[in-house]
């Protein structure tokens, strides 16, 4: 998200590791004398959540702490839980490690980088905003439609676009554990609810120039794609510039649906990568009138060039 250097990120997580460890000692997480919270600091995956107390601006803070020392200027923390005397103690006895790059002007770097996330005032908003609540989403009969097209920059849409895929598999895999120990325990059973979720503009969300950059971003994806089909979580990718997506993405997916693509180049792409189409139908996809579709299933024995019923629904130009 924050398209850091290489030198940038090596600064990212040492401030990081300060700043966890300065809210141990301080005692704000984990709690002194909190055994379930030691257990759950020791369990915690960072690559799936973030560290508990560990705010954004914390680590503005933490970052700003680090450039002020190594320039010599005096560290004056911002967020409450370092304005004490006993936290800014900590806090520079941390800083003060001789693992601590000496680079000022790499440090600032960082900095901005930080407050332009900062700007996008997605995390840790001060109104208190509460987070969406996910079994909301997963009522049967229910669609949820969520509008980005208006967020102003690709870094706000992917994190509101990862954010959803965490919580609606997390939620289903509670859903569907439960369910299975009811079965076990032979209790009264729920289904957990079929959940299909789709993505318009994937090629923004996924593209090949931006994947290899978000590796964490695509490994959940990469995991909903494989353990969402067990617990009746489907994923859809739609897209009008295929070419844009990595072949990562392309190896994830077992069904397509193809409408009109006049774009050989394009076309040329797709045929290397869906296999058992056969040749007669990929000259009749440039060609195709509206409505119809060359669809390939896995339950089907071969491809078959369909026409999709149009839907009822209407867009309406209203706000």
């Amino acid at each position: 998200i924050l398209g850091l250097t290489e030198a940038q990120q090596e600064r990212f997580l040492k401030a990081y590791d300060v700043a966890k460890s300065v809210l141990r000692e301080l005692g704000i997480f984990p709690a002194k004398g909190s055994e379930e919270q030691e257990r759950f600091a020791l369990e915690l995956d960072e690559f799936e959540r973030g560290y508990p107390r560990l705010t954004l601006p914390l680590m503005i803070d933490v970052v700003t702490a680090c450039h002020n020392i190594v320039d010599n200027a005096p560290v004056d923390p911002r967020t409450p839980e370092l304005q004490s005397d006993e936290a800014k103690g900590i806090l520079q006895r941390h800083i003060q490690a001789p693992q601590i790059q000496k680079n000022a002007i790499s440090w600032r770097a960082l900095l901005g980088r930080l407050w332009r996330l900062s700007r996008i005032k997605v995390f840790d908003p001060p109104t208190g905003e509460r987070p969406l609540n996910y079994g909301d989403l997963l009522i049967p009969g229910v669609v949820s439609i969520i509008d980005l097209s208006d967020s102003g920059a690709s870094e706000l849409t992917n994190i509101v676009i990862a954010d959803l895929l965490r919580g609606l598999q997390s939620t289903q895999d509670e859903a569907y554990i439960k369910y299975e120990r009811s079965i076990r325990e032979g209790t009264a059973a729920t289904l957990p609810t079929r959940v299909l979720l789709v993505i318009e503009e994937a090629h923004e969300f996924l593209s090949s120039e931006r994947i290899d950059k978000m590796q964490i971003l695509f490994q959940q994806v990469a995991r909903i794609a494989k353990r969402g089909r067990k617990r009746w979580l489907g994923l859809v990718f739609v897209t009008q510039l295929p070419q844009q997506l990595p072949a990562q993405v392309f190896g994830l997916v077992n069904s397509y649906v193809l409408h009109k693509i006049s774009d050989p180049q394009v076309v040329s792409t797709l045929r290397r990568t869906v296999s058992g189409i056969d040749d007669s139908l990929w000259k009749r996809l440039p060609g195709l009138a509206p409505g119809q579709a060359i669809v390939s299933f896995p339950h089907m024995t071969r491809p078959l060039l369909v026409s999709i019923d149009p839907t009822p629904a209407k867009l309406r130009l209203v706000d």
